[in-house]
C-alpha cells in the first residue's frame, strides 16, 4: 500500500472492515489472503491442489491425447 495516500488508506481500511462485519466466511477469507499476502515468494497467491483434482486432470489429458492420436491415425489411412 506505498501508493496510497493517507485518506485512501482510511477509505480502504472502513471498506475492509464493513467487509469483515458482513459475514464470517467472507472475513475468514480476507484473513487468509492478507496472510497469504505477507509471504514472499512467487506462490503465495497460488491455488492448493489436491490429488484428486491433479488426478483428475491428468486422466483428461491422457484421454485426449488418446482420442487425437486415434483420430490422427484414422485419418491417416
Amino acid at each position: 500500500m506505498d501508493g496510497l495516500s493517507p485518506r485512501e488508506r482510511i477509505v480502504l481500511a472502513a471498506i475492509e472492515l464493513e467487509l469483515r462485519h458482513s459475514g464470517e466466511r467472507l472475513a475468514t477469507r480476507l484473513n487468509e489472503f492478507n496472510q497469504r499476502a505477507g509471504q514472499d515468494g512467487p506462490q503465495r497467491f497460488a491455488a492448493h491442489v489436491s490429488r484428486g483434482e491433479l488426478a483428475a486432470v491428468l486422466a483428461m489429458v491422457l484421454i485426449m491425447a488418446g482420442i487425437l492420436t486415434l483420430v490422427a491415425i484414422t485419418c491417416g489411412k
